[in-house]
């Protein structure tokens, strides 16, 4: 995922990473410590101050999903062809792979990555996996098709007043920001962050999780909670 820098940072101990105000930076990894992100600037990797970055998720990233689940997610009736998603690849972990709709299949990308950082599928580089998406909106992603990346659609975003939505695909949270649930668990929204990601309570927990996982509970079942 990506963040943008709200403050300036000077970097104190050589693990860090300095930064100016409004720099895009490429989140590594929110594990290590609650407070610092590992993140990447300019072909540099170190620690930054989660509290001086906003993250910008993006509608088509899932993290952690499995090959045949990104595959019934895309094969759904309602998915255009060029209907994609990003996530964490399964062989390789740090790496991401792309899955791609087309016709009554899918196509599988891994985002290949040289010595300077910069992303790849084909020949053209990138510095971000949202550089390298937006490119292949235009430009097909296949070199024997026509397959151009359409954002997926998902019927059940409802209203902006929806409260309750059900989980319809486990998620597992890989940030200290997002939200783990299971297939069936009901969990209230509390703010729509975007058309992609929402935020949400469940079990006492709070945080971010992506909005095509889940589908919102009929008027009915709202009322009852």
């Amino acid at each position: 995922m990506e963040a943008v820098a709200l403050h300036p940072f000077t970097a104190t101990a050589d693990d860090e990473l300095s930064f100016k105000k409004g720099s895009v930076l490429k989140i590594l990894s929110t594990f290590d410590d609650k407070n610092w992100y590992k993140a990447e600037l300019n072909g540099k990797e170190g620690y930054v101050p989660h509290n001086y970055i906003e993250m910008c998720p993006h509608r088509w990233y899932v993290g952690k999903v499995s090959r045949t689940k990104a595959e019934e997610m895309l094969l759904r009736t309602e998915q255009p062809d060029g209907a994609f998603l990003v996530r964490n690849s399964e062989s390789a972990p740090g790496e991401f792979s792309i899955t791609v709709k087309f016709q009554d299949g899918v196509q599988h990308f891994k985002i290949l990555r040289d010595g300077a950082g910069k992303y790849f599928l084909w020949v053209i580089k990138f510095n971000s996996i949202n550089e390298l998406v937006n490119h292949h909106r235009e430009t097909t992603v296949s070199r024997s098709h026509d397959i151009y990346f359409k954002d997926m659609i998902n019927p059940d975003l409802g209203p902006v007043g929806v409260q309750y939505v059900r989980a319809t695909y486990d998620f597992s949270a890989e940030g200290i920001d997002e939200l783990g649930f299971r297939t069936g668990d009901i969990i209230k929204v509390t703010q729509k962050v975007d058309e992609s990601w929402w935020r949400g309570q469940l079990n006492g927990q709070e945080g971010m999780f992506p909005a095509v996982y889940v589908e919102r509970l009929p008027d009915d079942q709202q009322r009852l909670l």
